[in-house]
C-alpha cells in the first residue's frame, strides 16, 4: 500500500511532522520509566543495607536537589 503512496515534499513534510511529536512522546515517557526504576533500584539497595528512613529520606533529598 505504501508503495503505491506517491511520496512528493508535503506528504513527506506531513508525515515528519507528526513523526517528530511522537517521537518525542515516547521518549519522554522512557525516561520517566527507566528514572522510576533507577530510583526504586536505589531505594531497595539502601533498605538492603540496613539504612533507616531518616537516612533514606536525607540521600533522596540530597540527589533531588530539594531541601
Amino acid at each position: 500500500m505504501l508503495a503505491a503512496f506517491e511520496w512528493n515534499t508535503a506528504t513527506l513534510a506531513i508525515a515528519m511532522s507528526l513523526t517528530i511529536p511522537i517521537v518525542a512522546i515516547l521518549s519522554g515517557a522512557w525516561y520517566k520509566i527507566e528514572r522510576t526504576r533507577s530510583e526504586n533500584g536505589l531505594k531497595r539497595s539502601m533498605i538492603e543495607r540496613g539504612m533507616s528512613v531518616d537516612e533514606i529520606e536525607r540521600v533522596l533529598r540530597a540527589k533531588s536537589g530539594k531541601g
